[in-house]
């Protein structure tokens, strides 16, 4: 087993929950499924299940951090179901690339506009909470020069608590790669 393929299993068994389970179960099995001998696989199973667990949580408690300081007012608005949501998100999404905190913040935004829609999250206006935060992360890449996003819902803008329905549109723009981002919100 060379250093390359050693990484790439480390790395899923600290990720993926499942996999773990299933490795820690059946070392023998699984490292067929992946190529190993029956040696390597026992030589992997020698680490102690517990201490990677405690590790692949760790590794999930800083996603968490970082994806909640993306996305302040979702986070704040939902309290203690933004950590729940963000646990169910993490099963099944692995951030990858140089802008992986960004592109988990994206990823989560969109599960949790779905979970909402699906499970009727309340507040009524989460979706658009959530649209508007990840609608700013999408903006703010350099190479963005034109964002707009209607919500049905005054985001954006004063007070998030209380919010009644109020049609407003939100505009990210720059002229150019080196100019700021500018942002305009308005409610109708």
């Amino acid at each position: 087993m060379g250093l390359a393929q050693t990484q790439d299993i480390l790395a899923q068994l600290y990720t993926n929950t499942e996999f773990r389970e299933r490795f820690f179960a059946n070392p023998e099995t699984v490292g067929a499924e992946l190529g190993l001998s029956c040696d390597e696989a026992q030589k992997l199973a020698q680490l102690s299940a517990q201490e990677v667990n405690i590790f692949a949580n760790s590794l999930k408690w800083k996603r968490l951090g970082e994806v909640r300081g993306l996305l302040p007012r979702t986070a704040r608005v939902l309290g203690k179901n933004f950590t729940a949501l963000f646990w169910r998100y993490a099963q099944t999404h692995l951030p990858k690339g140089i802008k992986k905190h960004r592109e988990d913040a994206i990823a989560f935004a969109n599960f949790i506009t779905r979970v909402a829609q699906a499970e009727d999250i309340a507040p009524p206006w989460i979706a658009d909470l959530v649209r508007y935060e990840k609608t700013w992360l999408l903006a703010y890449e350099p190479t963005s020069r034109l964002n707009v996003c209607w919500f049905r819902y005054p985001i954006g803008i004063g007070s998030l608590d209380a919010m009644k329905p109020k049609p407003t549109i939100a505009i990210w723009f720059r002229f150019s790669e080196r100019l700021q981002l500018r942002h305009i919100v308005r409610s109708l």
